[in-house]
């Protein structure tokens, strides 16, 4: 016979596996990328000499690094206005060539030792990239003709059940666009299987101020398609969850320091273009990660420490800046692992 604590033990093993079991089993959220991200070779105007922010690819990298737990519908790079991408080359070309081939080469290791990841990735191109069409808010977009990556988002969400969040690291452009579509043709069924979650479109604590929180970047980059968005979500006609700068303040400010703990990361691929991105003030920046975090809401924060109406509180900003903080320190230990597994190690 079984001794009682030996029992109580396999007991507790077995509910594990259920647990693990049914976690499994559970269906991945889906996401959409609308990401700024470029080739950080391409010379710019910014104080990184670049022409967009390179803290979205390090940003993309960890999002690869975790990507078994997600489904991935689509991810749009250089969704921006800078005039400087008129005539770059095909930045999708770029992205498949740089992250596909770092992801190919990780991934067999990554399924070897956790599992559960696509066999490949892929990008497109925005939209915007050429053009640099800001958002027009006295314009109703009837034809999304002019817009194949604002259509294929559309299109995604018009033939799922589910609900596609929708990850915005720059411009909100193309979201706003859509939404607008969406009213203009009363198709306001495909609105409902979606949502958008986005980094610091909003903050009364860091660059924008109490009286005029919109005044951050990620907002002046489209003034008015974020304007129209926050409307749009305070007036119920979508969901849009802001995660004001938690991710900058929360898990970039929190995170391990030193080039030493970074170096870790660069026996894997994707751990390489993780840890080299954007490397500033002795970490990786890669705030905008802060989105899918939230959406896998056990790492600090979670979709129900904010509002899907598009308000940013001061206190709910501070708090969830605090709790990503706190948890920043197991957040890089998880991605860390993930890149030692990825390099088979």
């Amino acid at each position: 016979m079984l001794k009682r604590n030996t029992r109580l033990s396999l007991i507790g093993i077995s509910c594990v596996l259920v647990w693990v079991s049914l976690a499994t089993a559970a269906p991945k959220p889906k996401v959409w990328i609308y990401t700024d991200m470029s080739d950080k070779t391409l010379p710019g105007k910014n104080k990184e000499g670049t022409i967009n922010d390179p803290d979205d690819m390090s940003a993309m990298a960890g999002y690869l690094l975790m990507s078994n737990m997600f489904e991935t519908v689509g991810m749009v790079v250089t969704s921006t206005h800078r005039s400087e991408h008129k005539h770059t080359p095909d930045q999708a070309a770029w992205a498949n060539r740089f992250y596909g081939a770092a992801y190919r080469a990780d991934v067999k290791n990554l399924n070897k030792h956790i599992g559960g990841y696509p066999e490949d990735i892929g990008f497109v191109q925005s939209c915007i990239k050429e053009s640099q069409e800001r958002y027009q808010g006295q314009r109703q977009y009837t034809s999304l003709a002019p817009y194949d990556t604002v259509k294929a988002l559309f299109d995604a969400a018009r033939t799922t059940s589910d609900t596609i969040n929708v990850l915005c690291w720059g411009s909100l452009t193309e979201p706003a666009i859509l939404v607008n579509h969406c009213l203009a043709t009363q198709q306001t069924d495909v609105l409902q299987r979606l949502r958008f979650i986005a980094h610091w479109t909003n903050s009364s604590l860091h660059q924008g101020t109490p009286d005029h929180p919109e005044r951050v970047a990620n907002c002046r980059e489209d003034a008015q398609a974020c304007a129209y968005l926050k409307e749009m979500a305070l007036n119920g006609h979508i969901r849009y969850v802001e995660c004001g700068a938690i991710g900058q303040a929360g898990i970039v400010s929190g995170s391990p320091k030193g080039a030493d703990y970074y170096q870790q990361f660069k026996t894997s691929h994707l751990g390489r273009i993780f840890a080299e991105g954007k490397f500033a003030y002795k970490c990786v920046d890669h705030s905008d990660a802060a989105t899918y975090w939230v959406l896998l809401g056990n790492w600090g924060v979670g979709l129900d420490d904010i509002t899907s109406n598009g308000t940013n509180f001061p206190d709910v900003e501070q708090a969830n800046e605090a709790a990503f903080k706190v948890w920043s320190k197991r957040i890089h230990a998880e991605l860390l692992r993930r890149s030692l597994a990825a390099a088979g190690e």
